[in-house]
């Protein structure tokens, strides 16, 4: 008899029809926070994600930045006539709601008659964030709700020109839109069907570059190469543009040939680090020979996978990005180990 009864909850707690899910059919807006219904339990409550706000820095002035990297190849360094040009633009979002809310949202929820009411956040399958200036416009999608931090935007060649020649003419209004899908179920012919809503939001960021001059940044890389140069500026994007999932980490190691053997440096990056990092070697570089430089890509269950050596002529840059479906990185998307 035990059997059978162990047999009977399973399956009621397996049947995907009997699960607890938001009801987006049944919701209310209290204290400016939409909040739905359960479908099986109605003393519960599904809060959907809080409003994005602009936070501000330490100094009070509103947290966004805009740095814009280029570089113009030279005779010496055998890259005469390659030109590159990379934006970033960075937001700090607020979204933590008023210590006090949920309390507030609970004793609406009395009012109305639900005596214990529970609260849970709403479940998030998908976010979009759309960067809008001008006649540009610029998305980038995730399959997480965005949180409170910073927002890190790479901007293409033409995107990036055009923003900082708009902001150095004077105040540009740039406006950033999010776009969150909640999962609930709605009720069909008696069934539970799953089924999806989105919430919108829209924040608008007024770039100053005369009141903030310290958010801009424009950095010529050629213009810091040294004779026979000694430095190198490396680039990742992959964490930003969510381009290679479970990626746990990315190291480059870079060698330049010196006497007697070569000098490597190493630079490692993960999710939330910098997107640019800098090497500084310690002995120049022959200008007549190449650098060479692997890629190891580490797995978020350990595993991980080496690149062979690739050699690059010139240049005091290098973009590791894995790029899909572009131009403009074609010494790792042509090497099947790296892109596999």
């Amino acid at each position: 008899m035990k059997k059978y009864s162990l047999l009977i909850l399973l399956l009621f707690i397996s049947c995907p029809d009997c699960l607890a899910a938001p009801d987006l059919s049944v919701y209310d807006d209290i204290e400016g926070v939409r909040i739905y219904r359960d479908n099986e339990n109605h003393s519960v409550w599904y809060l959907s994600p809080a409003r994005p706000l602009l936070n501000t820095r330490e100094d009070k002035s509103p947290d966004y930045g805009l740095s814009l990297y280029r570089y113009l190849g030279r005779k010496g360094t055998g890259d005469s006539g390659s030109f590159w040009v990379k934006g970033v633009l960075t937001f700090g979002f607020d979204r933590l709601s008023d210590s006090g809310l949920s309390g507030k949202i609970r004793k609406a929820l009395r009012t109305k008659g639900i005596n214990s009411p529970r609260l849970k956040s709403m479940p998030v399958s998908a976010s979009k964030v759309t960067l809008i200036f001008a006649d540009q416009e610029q998305v980038r999608e995730a399959g997480i709700r965005w949180k409170t931090g910073s927002m890190v935007v790479p901007l293409d060649k033409d995107t990036a020109e055009i923003l900082w020649d708009a902001v150095e003419k004077g105040q540009t209004l740039v406006s950033v839109a999010f776009e969150e899908i909640l999962t609930g179920v709605n009720k069909t012919d008696d069934e539970w069907q799953d089924s999806t809503t989105s919430l919108t939001w829209t924040v608008p960021v007024e770039m100053d570059m005369k009141a903030h001059p310290d958010h801009f940044n424009k950095m010529d890389l050629g213009g810091r190469m040294k004779v026979g140069y000694t430095g190198l500026d490396v680039f990742c994007f992959d964490f930003i543009e969510n381009l290679e999932e479970n990626l746990y980490a990315k190291i480059v190691e870079v060698a330049i040939p010196t006497t007697g053997r070569d000098l490597v440096e190493t630079i490692t990056f993960k999710e939330g680090g910098d997107y640019r990092n800098r090497i500084e070697f310690k002995l120049a570089k022959d200008l007549d020979q190449p650098y060479r430089y692997r890629i190891t890509r580490i797995f978020n269950d350990g595993s991980q996978k080496t690149s062979p050596w690739m050699e690059k002529s010139g240049e005091a840059l290098l973009d590791i990005t894995a790029y899909k479906n572009t131009d403009d990185i074609k010494d790792e998307s042509e090497d099947e180990s790296f892109n596999p």
